[in-house]
């Protein structure tokens, strides 16, 4: 799908959003960047692209699991982390970030821990992007553009 909106500012979203992606705060573990966020993305990037995802709504579920556990072991430094990070760490603190934003069910919970995957599921309905970046992203062109963003994170970060 190849949406475009005639009045819609592209470049200047792009420009937003990639220094966004630029300035995601990432983790240390052992003196190594985490990079479980750029991998989030990039899978919910695939989603987008495969047609998993029509609406803004992003759901913790099997798809999204698989789809990022395949990324991390792609991308993760497997020599210093055997074990990949789990989904729930960057789909919860992802939010952040500033454009990533979950829809709970009930009251929101203190940002003081991560909660458990089970516990993402029960309480959180779903979580959107900024309407902008939503838009931005159903365009394939810009959807591509992003791409090279996000694996540099990702890599500049395993070459620290």
């Amino acid at each position: 799908m190849n949406k475009s909106l005639l009045f819609y500012n592209y470049e200047a979203s792009y420009f937003h959003y990639t220094r966004c992606i630029m300035n995601i705060r990432q983790a240390k573990k052992f003196g190594e960047v985490i990079v479980a966020k750029p991998v989030l993305i990039l899978a919910l990037i695939d989603g987008v692209d495969s047609g998993e995802y029509t609406n803004n709504v992003f759901q913790l579920n099997e798809w999204l699991e698989k789809r990022y556990e395949t990324l991390m072991r792609k991308y993760t430094r497997q020599f210093i982390f055997p074990n990949i990070t789990d989904i729930s760490n960057p789909f919860w603190h992802l939010e952040s970030d500033g454009f990533w934003h979950l829809h709970y069910l009930g009251e929101e919970l203190s940002k003081t821990h991560t909660p458990s995957k089970k516990w993402l599921k029960e309480n959180v309905r779903y979580a959107s992007f900024d309407d902008d970046l939503w838009m931005l992203l159903q365009n394939q062109v810009m959807r591509q553009l992003f791409i090279p963003y996000f694996l540099n994170q990702i890599f500049v970060a395993t070459a620290m």
